[in-house]
């Protein structure tokens, strides 16, 4: 008999497999990262896959998703030539709501492709603390991105997250026009904790 997990994991890992889609082998780096003990072992991972029928969710919620945006395409093209023909003012109000949308969803997607390519990227040299906060601050500004286009992204470890980023942030920063906090180098644990929120780490 396996060891029992907290259900919280167990949803906690389909969201990162069936919704965010990522492999199985990422799926477990970022439950070791988030857990402190009781880390599911890859077996149980795949067992837990069959168990709950995540490849079939997976293809569901992507290809749900591919619904949505063709709808969203579909209905904004339907309100535009309606809008041309009748100059109403509530299709026109219609009409920019779903440009707003498709407006937001355009930056979501930027941002998302910016931060995977930070996570891709190899881990990087910070040689000094006002380098390592530009770096830091351009990642919290794509988070703050996307988690405010896509509000299912908003949960409490995320914004915990983000806090202790601008905080660190804060401590990196030169305090004045003469001083040389900026251009000094960087503690292991400064580092490390820049990594880990860069998905370096």
């Amino acid at each position: 008999m396996g060891r029992e997990h907290e259900p919280g994991v167990v949803w906690r890992a389909q969201e990162l497999y069936c919704a965010d889609r990522l492999s199985m082998e990422r799926v477990r780096e970022i439950l070791a990262a988030e857990l402190t003990e009781d880390v599911p072992s890859m077996s149980t991972l795949w067992r837990w896959s069959d168990k709950y029928g995540w490849p079939a969710k997976r293809d569901a919620i992507a290809q749900a998703l591919a619904d949505i945006k063709a709808d969203t395409i579909l209905a904004r093209s339907v309100m535009l030539k309606e809008l041309i023909s009748s100059r109403d003012a509530q299709t026109g109000f219609a009409v920019a709501s779903l440009e707003g949308l498709a407006l937001k969803q355009a930056e979501a997607a930027r941002a998302g492709q910016m931060i995977q390519a930070q996570l891709e990227a190899p881990a990087k040299r910070f040689e000094t603390k006002a380098e390592a906060a530009e770096v830091l601050q351009q990642a919290v500004e794509l988070r703050l991105a996307t988690m405010l286009a896509d509000p299912s992204k908003v949960n409490l470890k995320a914004v915990k997250e983000i806090q202790d980023a601008l905080g660190l942030i804060e401590t990196m920063k030169p305090k004045g026009p003469t001083s040389q906090t900026g251009k000094e180098g960087l503690s292991g644990d400064t580092v490390r904790q820049i990594k880990e929120f860069l998905g370096y780490a």
